[in-house]
């Protein structure tokens, strides 16, 4: 373990060294040719077989690629060395403008170092502003997209995100011979905290639930506001014995917070691919009559989807029916609230 922490870190090292001098070996791959032209034009060493003034304008290239590929201060540096070789050769009698009378002569160098100048620094000004600009528009998709499968509330994955995660996590599953757990959770007596204490009460508690779900979960489970005061965990590469661990640890956790909860407790029903069902919708379906067999037998605890369960959860009242049915409308998307009236 040493040595591998030893090697990584000489590697960062060499990165870190290695990453100024490839750029050192990108601008002078630029500099030198077009330092070596400007000298070129400017001296007149090109003057016996090519006319010196035109040859001007193949230096715009070199400032263009320059303003394009690098920072303004690499921008700024080669535009001044470019100006203090054509000031140089020109005041010595020597480039295209020499030729011209004295106030002609400084009217074109002037002209010259403009363009240069305004060529390198305003397109490089350009480029980084368009740079950033698509940055801050990455930023702001990623910030959105994270949105979209976030609950606001308490910051947890949303049924978005579940349905999505879940077929994809189900199919790598499959072709791997492991298998999913799903965990759905319902708080006991929820709607009490609402009536008695309020709605910002009841949001408290929901966050507070939230935390304590993250806390019991693996890097490789994800937690997820479902509906309401339900929660629903995916556990991937389980067994249906430490799901049933999990479920029951986390039951017992809320019911030991239960001062801090204002008395809510939990009802957990846990399925398990491909056991049970190897479809998300059938898996979750499972998960959810486990859940009312545990409401059915007297709240805060903890069911295996079992095949009676479903006669069981037929056998509900209307009106836990209707109760259920008006906390979890559709199941659609929630709003920043606790969602329970």
């Amino acid at each position: 373990m040493k040595a591998r922490c030893n090697l990584d870190a000489a590697g960062y090292r060499q990165h870190r060294i290695s990453r100024p001098l490839w750029y050192a070996g990108q601008v002078l791959l630029i500099a030198l040719p077009m330092l070596a032209l400007t000298y070129a034009i400017f001296s007149d060493a090109l003057a016996p077989t090519l006319p010196s003034l035109p040859l001007t304008f193949t230096i715009l290239p070199f400032v263009i690629w320059t303003a394009l590929r690098f920072g303004q201060r690499e921008v700024t540096a080669l535009n001044a060395l470019v100006c203090a070789i054509a000031v140089w050769h020109t005041i010595e009698g020597r480039g295209p403008f020499a030729s011209a009378p004295l106030g002609p002569s400084l009217l074109l160098l002037l002209a010259f170092m403009g363009t240069v100048v305004a060529t390198g620094l305003v397109l490089n000004t350009v480029v980084r502003d368009r740079s950033r600009a698509f940055e801050a528009l990455a930023q702001a998709l990623k910030t959105l997209e994270e949105e979209a499968i976030r609950d606001p509330l308490t910051n947890l994955y949303n049924r978005r995100f579940l349905r999505d995660y879940l077929s994809r996590e189900l199919m790598r599953a499959a072709r791997e011979s492991i298998r999913v757990a799903v965990i759905m959770i319902d708080l006991d007596r929820f709607k009490r905290v609402n009536d008695t204490a309020g709605h910002a009460a009841g949001d408290l508690v929901l966050t507070e639930i939230a935390t304590l779900l993250k806390r019991h979960i693996r890097g490789t489970d994800i937690a997820c506001r479902y509906g309401g005061e339900e929660f629903t965990l995916v556990l991937p590469n389980a067994t249906l014995q430490s799901a049933r661990s999990r479920a029951e640890a986390i039951c017992a956790a809320i019911r030991e917070e239960g001062g801090r909860l204002m008395g809510v407790t939990a009802s957990l029903g846990v399925a398990i691919s491909p056991d049970h069902a190897a479809e998300p919708e059938s898996l979750l379906r499972a998960a959810d009559k486990a859940l009312y067999d545990a409401k059915d037998r007297g709240r805060n605890q903890v069911r295996i989807f079992a095949r009676g369960t479903a006669k069981i959860s037929s056998l509900r009242s209307k009106t836990a029916k209707r109760a259920h049915a008006q906390k979890r409308p559709g199941r659609g998307p929630l709003a920043s609230g606790n969602g329970c009236f």
